[in-house]
């Protein structure tokens, strides 16, 4: 037996919306850096990882229109770490905490890299 209720106004039947208001089941997640309702697939740059070659699961990272933060949204962890732009010594730059025990990302060649203590993590799919 099937019950039906009647519809609420504004609101959408089937869209499970997220704590900031981003419609999950239509692939949106909220980026901290770009303040907004983003697909990472569209906006990030999408990793694989190097330690689990046969995984199908991407890393992706979404940097800030202005380039001072990153944000790395990594598979299986629930927090999103906002990485802050530092000069490296010998030029260039990485994106990391102070503490430097999250995530290290930069560029190496022509590809991202994702690290953690020295151990490389991730690398630039495409």
């Amino acid at each position: 037996q099937m019950v039906f209720g009647p519809l609420v106004k504004g609101e959408q039947v089937g869209v499970a919306k997220d704590e900031q208001g981003c419609n999950a089941a239509a692939g949106y997640t909220w980026s901290e850096v770009q303040a907004k309702c983003i697909r990472l697939f569209e906006d990030g740059v999408q990793f694989q990882s190097v330690q689990d070659t046969a995984s199908a699961l991407a890393a992706y990272v979404v940097f800030s229109a202005d380039s001072l933060k990153a944000e790395a949204f990594v598979p299986g962890q629930e927090n999103h770490p906002v990485l802050d732009r530092r000069e490296l010594p010998a030029g260039g730059y990485a994106w990391n905490q102070e503490d430097d025990d999250t995530f290290n990302i930069r560029q190496v060649g022509d590809k991202w890299i994702i690290e953690q203590r020295n151990t490389l993590l991730y690398q630039q799919s495409r």
